[in-house]
């Protein structure tokens, strides 16, 4: 049986971290416009959707007048 291996030395310069190589400006100039086209901008709030509301209570029993809400036993029968 032999001794333990030995691990040859490795050079400084394959150890360090190199920079990642510069995109072309074409390529920058493509992944901005593209990020300004999907970035959502703020807008001043529309006037209300009166259909929508209309629609999504209708036929609630809140949203009929007081004296159509009230309870008459003789109109059940």
């Amino acid at each position: 049986m032999t001794g333990p291996a030995t691990i040859p030395p490795v050079p400084d310069a394959q150890l360090t971290l190199r920079p990642p190589p510069e995109p072309p400006p074409e390529i920058v100039a493509a992944i901005a416009a593209a990020a300004q086209l999907l970035w959502l901008r703020p807008q001043a709030p529309g006037p209300p959707d009166e259909g929508h509301l209309a629609w999504r209570f209708s036929g609630r029993w809140w949203a009929r007048p007081m004296p159509m809400r009230r309870e008459r036993p003789w109109v059940r029968g």
